[in-house]
């Protein structure tokens, strides 16, 4: 069983859903990929995947998509950061706060774009790194925030998250499939404990 997962889901959804398909069914060897969104989309076209697990909606209508679940994404400061204090900030009160982001290569990014620009925020983007790990350890020193998801931001309780209004900026997870093509008991199963299992 093969399955490709967005890189902020190995350290919160997968790790649950693995473990509890390994046990009754200990004769599938199961390979989770960490890729991002265009690799999930890409090699589940190819048949290399048997199911994805990213953010919706995708680029292809060749793929379909099974919600999971919503998932906001947070302002994160270090403890000492000026507005480490709120517990809420409107998108506009971005527009001269000095960012470390994804890049625009990811769909995260464009989808924070977005956002900012729905606020008529040109944001001040100061570094760009790869990972949310990377995003987070940065935050932790002087003045920089960034926008991470919620279930990484818990990955970082030293840290402080802000909930963004105005709008809130929200992120939709789902299992993908290549529409059309046979799904393997071992798939469905699968996908069936991603329902099912507590999601961390």
């Amino acid at each position: 069983l093969t399955v490709g997962a967005f890189p902020t889901f190995l350290n919160t959804v997968v790790p649950a859903t693995v473990a509890a398909f390994s046990q009754p069914h200990p004769g599938v060897r199961v390979e989770v990929r960490d890729l991002r969104a265009g690799a999930i989309e890409a090699l589940l076209l190819r048949g290399e995947l048997d199911l994805g697990i990213a953010f919706h909606p995708t680029g292809h209508e060749e793929i379909e998509t099974e919600p999971l679940f919503d998932e906001r994404m947070l302002l994160v400061v270090g403890p000492l950061h000026p507005l480490a204090g709120r517990r809420s900030l409107a998108m506009k009160a971005l527009a001269d706060l000095p960012l470390a982001l994804l890049p625009r290569t990811f769909a995260t990014r464009r989808l924070i774009d977005a956002s900012l620009r729905q606020a008529d925020v040109v944001p001040t983007v100061r570094v760009e790194m790869d990972s949310v790990e990377a995003l987070l350890g940065v935050c932790r020193f002087g003045d920089l925030a960034s926008i991470v998801p919620e279930r990484a931001a818990r990955q970082a309780p030293d840290l402080r998250a802000i909930a963004l209004t105005e709008p809130q900026l929200v992120r939709h997870a789902g299992i993908l499939w290549r529409r059309g093509a046979s799904r393997s008991a071992a798939a469905r199963a699968f996908a069936a404990l991603l329902l099912t299992t507590p999601l961390r």
